[in-house]
């Protein structure tokens, strides 16, 4: 096979995407690769215009260096949208160098096109998550100072950190959710078990967990998580999971596009002594959750237990 053979076969069956110009930019060869990108028929290839192929809003960005590498006679690097065969547009890196006879006159230009369409969609991706992950960061931080905060402010020191830890258990379940569903939407029950299991109760036979499958967005699943976790360690230290004959009924109505309640009800066998004081946990269990949800909640301190409501006049996703 003779050189010049060998170099056609080269081209044809490589699949980098392969062109060469004339002095004045029109196009004098492409390859297989490159002609199956643009639907090109070899025959056709005199009166193919690739410039006509350009993204509208793409034809300033390339048309500047492209011009000025043909004046003079240099090496250009260019990203722009192509329409492809098919009319979608894809993102094509191109790469040329001058070429010259042995005389050194200017030939044109000789490149090779890459499509870089999915390495600039996951580049965006990536810097997407990195803001995301920088924002929710710092939201979580801001929470974690809060509690630390109205925890030392409510409790006694030397009980401070085994509350502060049991409130940062509660929220850690709740963002554990979250990341196993890419901090989409979550299901009501698993917020409410994910609580229910940081106290060891979620297989108690005195709790009842009840509710179709409904789901809440990220902001409202880690406030009502906090919330959940509160009532719950409430319960096992003073209210119906400190009593063996104590009952805890968690239920929810409503759709997630549409108005929707959830309750924690609890009974007791004995009466129920009300708190003397509003603490932290009635800022997270109440005011927390009004602020973040738009929502009515009430608690209330019944001789027989206590019982908790939210009421939400929205949905629980998309708000």
């Amino acid at each position: 096979m003779h050189d010049d053979e060998l170099a056609i076969a080269v081209a044809e069956t490589t699949p980098a995407m392969l062109w060469m110009g004339d002095e004045n930019g029109r196009c004098l060869f492409l390859n297989r690769a490159l002609r199956k990108f643009w639907g090109v028929d070899p025959e056709d290839l005199g009166s193919f215009d690739w410039f006509a192929t350009l993204h509208p809003d793409d034809v300033e960005m390339l048309q500047a260096p492209f011009a000025q590498a043909m004046q003079d006679h240099a090496p250009f690097t260019v990203e722009a949208r192509y329409r492809r065969a098919d009319g979608t547009f894809r993102i094509m890196r191109t790469q040329a160098n001058p070429r010259f006879d042995e005389t050194g006159r200017f030939l044109g230009m000789t490149g090779v096109n890459t499509d870089v369409t999915d390495q600039r969609s996951a580049e965006e991706q990536s810097r997407y998550l990195m803001g995301e992950l920088n924002h929710r960061t710092k939201n979580l931080l801001a929470v974690v100072q809060a509690i630390a905060r109205s925890t030392a402010r409510s409790t006694l020191p030397e009980s401070f950190l085994d509350t502060f830890a049991a409130r940062l258990g509660g929220l850690a379940a709740s963002n554990d959710l979250l990341v196993a569903q890419d901090w989409s939407s979550v299901h009501l029950e698993d917020l409410v078990m994910g609580q229910l299991r940081t106290i060891g109760a979620d297989e108690d036979v005195r709790v009842v967990v009840e509710g179709a499958p409904f789901l809440v967005c990220p902001q409202h699943a880690q406030v009502i998580g906090m919330a959940l976790h509160e009532l719950a360690t409430n319960s096992l230290k003073h209210g119906a999971l400190a009593h063996p004959e104590g009952r805890l009924r968690i239920v929810w109505a409503g759709a997630s596009n549409a108005n929707w309640k959830l309750e924690w009800d609890e009974s007791l066998p004995s009466g129920l002594v009300p708190p003397e004081r509003k603490g932290f946990g009635h800022v997270v269990m109440v005011d927390m959750v009004e602020r973040a949800l738009d929502g009515e909640v009430k608690l209330e301190f019944r001789p027989n237990g206590v019982l908790w409501s939210l009421n939400v006049r929205g949905p629980a996703v998309g708000r």
